[in-house]
């Protein structure tokens, strides 16, 4: 008898008690993915089941991981016709155990019934139940009330029913929370759940979503996917209230199209304005990303106009070095963005780039074929005062060196075209020879280079000439020292001192005929201290015989190689007066240029200090400075300040704070005040409640909004419940924009 026992259970348990196994422990991972992977999961077919006899109490040794062993205290094998097992049965499979109280074998209907409380264990997950059923002919297994927990989530649930088919996992009354027993702040709610194994998704339908006891969620149907993978769904909404725009509230919805494609889908409702649809198509093929953006309005309440907004990013890499990169912007009317964006750095554009990237990369060059053109979204701009377009623009750049010689060449063809002033084809080319002498701590580099630059130009008054042509040799003289010394008791720290000398001598040529296609004076700083042209563009280049030097010390941490400070100051000096400048403006007649100075201050870890100064020599005042203080005594918590001034352009100051107020409580905010206009130009504050299962953020804002000075203000809502929905834009990211050098919480440098 004992005999026909065990070949029942042989022929009966391979198949359902691996599925038993396997589709428990599969729920949990669907309710909680990264706890069990459905891989993890999938059990072997067992090469050995043993049925045996324990005494009440033994201890229940560890099977071989490739058997199944089933137990129990008593086994009374009366009649052909089945067996009844109990006290304690256990079955066993490497880490995993399958425990009941007792259990019944009918073997003419091929039916087990484990009566009384059944619990499932392994190393991540715990499921119990009330009397399982497991029907041998049609691979059923069935369970009463059963529950679920995931201590290391932590999650749990439970259903009123279970039934296990092959590949499939159907569930009703079905109750899933990551918060613990004893305060639920929410649930979700489904009456039936069906997982499908094979497909690896799940199907819920009857879903409700409660927070506090409060239903905030409805939906008759909802899946999600159950390995890992990602599957269409609605994402987590957002609520706002703004002045431009009403009530805001987007409710995105993920579509995943393909392994490699997909796209979110987010309408969103403006009261004052109408209905917004946003979508982002993010696609990736071999040797191919890109990202392409719309929004579309139709018939704005408030503008009495459609609005739309296109953003395409391409990328194309082929073989043997061959690529293409596209970059495509576009927006209906220039009062888009102060419409319908939320952040001062989204609403001060002027400018969108629109251009075509054919590039071949070679070890020594490259080349690059280029078609370019702006849209300019700012009408106060006048026509002769916007960018030309490049069509095409064809660049070179090639670096050769072998030993102590160097080889640079960079040559640029374009066609600049515009609807006003003169345009006209530029070819300008440089090649330079140099000679690098190097030892230890020390370097000497003298070069001469030759400039060419033509030009072919269309649309000239009548009379003048349409061909220019200007050769100019350029000589250098490039060197540099690095000096070390240890210092402080115990040789703690190095300290280096690196004095650099750049001698440039240019000569004069009159370039007053020359048209002005895309060449700038930039701003004076360090790494204009060391360039040789005053100009960016080669429309001028200006006559000069100047010397440039710098000193800079660093000092280093013995122990750990990190660097606490670096002090940089510089300064150029003409040795002739100057006769090129740009239309407009006169040629430099000074002596000297300003002094410029950088420092780098951090000592403790909880804190640093970076300081950027430029001292007028002329005037004898500051004509520019930049300062950020940072605390971040932990990684949660950061106090900063930083201040701008230009003179007679800006004066800015922001204050930056992300705090814990009490352990569950934070707070987040950021004041930007402008003192030449004496007023704010943006400010938020938010607060933050953070519980073990769920996280409220409210944040309210003011910004200025148009170009014209005026604010907006808005106030926003995000609730995330962890272990269901994705996590929402933290606020301390608002904190980057226009915070010079600011890491993010997570230690990112994020400008």
């Amino acid at each position: 008898m004992i005999c026909a026992i065990v070949a029942a259970f042989t022929r009966l348990l391979p198949v359902p008690r691996r599925k038993l196994a396997s589709a428990l422990p599969l729920l949990l991972s669907v309710l909680a993915p990264p706890i069990v992977s459905a891989e993890q999961l999938c059990l072997p077919d067992p090469s050995v089941i043993r049925l045996q006899q324990q005494p009440l109490f033994a201890p229940v040794t560890t099977p071989p991981s490739d058997e199944i062993e089933i137990s129990a205290g008593r086994v009374d094998a009366g009649s052909d016709s089945g067996a009844v097992l109990s006290n304690q049965v256990e079955v066993n499979y490497g880490e995993r155990t399958l425990v009941g109280e007792r259990a019944s074998f009918d073997r003419a209907a091929q039916r087990v019934e484990i009566a009384g409380r059944v619990t499932y264990r392994d190393p991540d997950v715990t499921v119990f139940g009330e009397d399982a059923v497991l029907d041998g002919a049609s691979e059923e297994v069935m369970f009463g009330q059963a529950g679920f927990d995931i201590p290391a989530r932590p999650a749990r649930g439970s259903a009123e029913g279970i039934l296990i088919t092959p590949g499939t996992l159907s569930l009703e009354s079905v109750n899933f929370t990551t918060c613990p027993a004893d305060d639920v702040a929410w649930q979700l709610i489904a009456s039936d759940l069906l997982i499908d194994v094979e497909a690896g998704f799940a199907t819920a339908r009857g879903v409700k979503l409660e927070f506090k006891g409060v239903p905030i969620l409805y939906s008759p149907y909802f899946t999600f996917p159950i390995d890992g993978q990602r599957k269409s769904g609605f994402l987590t909404p957002n609520f706002a209230e703004r002045d431009r725009t009403g009530l805001d509230l987007s409710i995105p919805y993920y579509l995943n199209l393909r392994p490699n494609m997909d796209m979110t889908v987010e309408p969103r409702y403006l009261s004052k304005r109408g209905v917004q649809l946003n979508t982002e198509f993010r696609y990736l093929l071999p040797g191919t990303d890109g990202t392409l953006n719309f929004s579309w309005l139709p018939d704005d309440d408030e503008a009495g106009t459609t609005r739309r907004y296109v953003n395409l990013q391409h990328e194309t890499a082929f073989a043997d070095g061959w690529s293409v990169v596209t970059g495509i912007e576009q927006v209906s009317d220039e009062a888009y963005f102060e419409d319908l964006g939320n952040s001062l750095s989204v609403t001060s554009q002027i400018y969108l780039d629109r251009y075509v990237d054919v590039q071949y990369a070679a070890p020594y060059w490259m080349l690059r074929s280029r078609l370019q053109n702006y849209q300019t979204i700012d009408d106060a701009i006048a026509p002769a005062d916007r960018p030309y377009k490049r069509v095409p623009q064809v660049l070179f750049e090639g670096n050769w060196n072998e030993g102590i010689f160097g080889f640079d060449s960079q040559a640029e063809l374009a066609n600049f075209d515009r609807s006003v002033g003169t345009t006209g084809w530029r070819l300008d080319s440089t090649q330079e020879v140099s000679l690098r002498f190097a030892r230890r701590g020390m370097y000497l580099t003298p070069a001469v280079a030759l400039r060419q630059t033509n030009y072919w130009l269309d649309d000239t008054l009548p009379g003048e000439e349409d061909t220019f042509s200007r050769t100019l040799p350029v000589a250098s003289l490039d060197a540099g020292l690095k000096l070390e010394r240890e210092a402080g008791r115990g040789a703690r720290w190095l300290q280096t001192l690196e004095p650099r000398l750049l001698y440039v001598h240019v000569p004069f040529e009159d370039q007053s005929n020359l048209p002005v296609f895309d060449t700038i004076l930039p701003d004076f700083n360090l790494i204009q201290l060391f360039r040789k042209y005053q100009f960016v563009g080669p429309d001028r280049i200006s006559d000069t015989d100047q010397l440039s030097f710098g000193l800079t010390t660093r000092l280093y941490d013995e122990r750990t190689g990190e660097q606490r400070l670096a002090a940089t100051l510089g300064q150029t000096r003409y040795l002739s007066e100057q006769a090129v400048s740009l239309p407009g403006s006169e040629p430099i007649d000074a002596d000297a240029s300003d002094y410029i100075a950088e420092l780098s201050f951090g000592l403790k870890d909880a804190w640093t200090l970076d300081v950027g100064y430029q001292w007028n020599t002329d005037t004898e005042r500051t004509a520019r400075t930049e300062t950020r203080f940072e605390y971040r005594p932990q990684e949660d918590r950061l106090f900063g300040l930083a201040y701008r001034y230009r003179r007679s352009v800006l004066e800015q100051g922001d204050l930056s704070l992300v705090w814990p107020a009490t352990d569950r409580w934070r707070v987040i905010g950021r004041y930007s005040y402008s003192f030449l206009e004496s007023e704010p130009l943006e400010q938020f504050v938010g607060l933050e409640y953070d519980s073990c299962c769920w996280r409220l953020r409210v944040v309210g804002r003011r910004f200025v909004s148009r170009r014209t000075g005026e604010s907006d203000s808005s106030i926003s809502l995000q609730l995330e419940l962890k272990g269901f929905s994705q996590r929402a834009t933290p606020p301390e990211e608002l904190l980057d924009r226009g915070i010079l050098g600011y890491r993010g919480i997570s230690g990112t440098t994020l400008q």
